[in-house]
């Protein structure tokens, strides 16, 4: 797990081989840097609270309390040492009050304009139906590789979407089929604030323990998010690209249905619409 590497990178590592920056990111690293050269960089290079930093030429966020921004450049090459991929919309690390134990990854993915407001009529059941559809589905390819089936349990946070900021939030305790119904698990806190040209989104793996630290990370880092002039969602125009699949291609799922059934056993309550959302 990346965090776990990024741990032991932390408290130093002996014996391993630093990796280069991949192409897409800035110039190569050094050869001759060791992996703890490149983390003090990388922490040195970092932005930390009271701050604002820019994400792209998309948006800035405004950093508070423990959140700590790595800009792009420094943060790949530790995703690279740690044997990471980098994705080619990936923008920074942000780091809470578990440090590198616990990073988040914000990725600017410039997929065009997504109607975010759809969100509003679907309940959190339609998409944790949906969500349970995304991972059955994605088993097929878990059984070629030797790996086993996984399915979505339940919300750790149901979805939230603000209608005002045009942002959405959510996590599910997604686990192996074989585990106990009681079973703890790993986290995937996804933050997503839509623009006009794409969205920023911003993807935390925790622990079940650790769900309330992190989703205040993620609440903190999207209340301080701001897209500048001219690329905000409220500057959309009707001649603007619009991105393919829209908002469930967004959430990483294959489409958005309604519930099977409302009275399934994992069932939720409806979505939250906050801060002037009406459903």
């Amino acid at each position: 797990m990346l965090r776990i590497v990024l741990v032991v990178l932390l408290f130093g590592m002996t014996n391993a081989a630093a990796f280069g920056a991949p192409p897409d990111v800035g110039p190569a690293a050094n050869v001759t840097e060791t992996p703890e050269q490149i983390l003090v960089e990388a922490l040195r290079q970092s932005i930390g609270a009271p701050a604002r930093a820019n994400i792209d030429k998309q948006a800035t966020v405004r950093l508070e309390g423990q959140l700590t921004f790595v800009p792009r450049e420094s943060a790949a090459r530790l995703l690279a040492v740690s044997n990471v991929s980098v994705p080619a919309d990936f923008q920074a690390l942000l780091l809470g009050t578990d440090g590198m134990e616990t990073p988040g990854l914000i990725r600017y993915v410039p997929a065009g304009f997504v109607d975010s407001d759809a969100a509003l009529a679907w309940t959190a059941d339609d998409f944790l139906s949906r969500l349970q559809d995304t991972v059955a589905h994605g088993n097929a390819a878990r059984i070629k590789q030797y790996l086993e089936e996984r399915e979505a349990r339940r919300w750790v946070r149901a979805p939230r979407y603000n209608a005002e900021a045009h942002q959405l939030s959510w996590a599910a305790l997604i686990l192996p089929e074989s585990e106990p119904r009681e079973s703890d698990g790993e986290v995937t806190f996804h933050a997503i604030s839509f623009g006009r040209e794409g969205y920023i989104e911003l993807t935390v793996t925790t622990s079940l323990e650790k769900a309330g630290e992190t989703g205040q990370m993620v609440d903190r880092f999207l209340d301080g998010l701001t897209f500048r002039p001219g690329k905000a969602y409220g500057d959309a125009l009707p001649t603007d690209k619009r991105a393919p699949g829209g908002l469930a291609r967004a959430m990483g799922f294959d489409s958005l249905h309604k519930a099977r059934s409302k009275g399934d056993f994992w069932s939720s309550d409806i979505i939250v619409p906050i801060a002037g959302g009406i459903v």
